[in-house]
């Protein structure tokens, strides 16, 4: 017995396990999952299931109200150009630039948990940011840059 995972319309694997791990999912993301049995003539009626993703989630080291939105910015620079976290104060010199909307999901113990409310994919998700001497919040991945700069 096999059995044809689909995302939406599109079949996505043929497997003869009972269990499938769906992977390269966008973050904050609707997707309509369905299986069927196949038999090698038939295949069964889908059975089917609405999903959605969460977005990429970071911590911060502050306390922030549960519920609150913020904005964080993303920013990409050029390697070598200046070291990344060491930007002339109020320089923000990166390309690629964009305002992402997050939810505080968590705040305990002086750390609060953001969770980026849109597709954002471009950065690692858990990553935990630390306060710059301009007292911003940022977090690097290589030449990719994520800051909070409060209120």
């Amino acid at each position: 017995m096999q059995y044809r995972i689909r995302n939406g319309d599109s079949l996505i694997a043929t497997v003869s396990a009972r269990n499938y791990q769906v992977s390269g999912l966008t973050p904050n993301t609707s997707y309509r999952l369905s299986v069927a049995s196949f038999n090698g003539f038939r295949e069964s009626p889908r059975a089917s299931l609405t999903v959605k993703t969460r977005g990429i989630q970071v911590k911060v080291p502050v306390s922030l109200t549960t519920g609150a939105t913020v904005s964080l910015v993303y920013l990409e620079y050029a390697l070598g150009l200046v070291p990344i976290g060491t930007e002339p104060k109020g320089m923000f010199g990166g390309g690629n630039r964009q305002i992402l909307p997050a939810k505080v999901i968590s705040s305990a113990n002086g750390t609060s948990t953001l969770e980026i409310t849109n597709s954002f994919n471009l950065m690692s998700d858990g990553l935990t940011m630390k306060q710059l001497p301009d007292k911003s919040f940022g977090v690097f991945e290589g030449y990719k840059a994520l800051y909070y700069k409060g209120d």
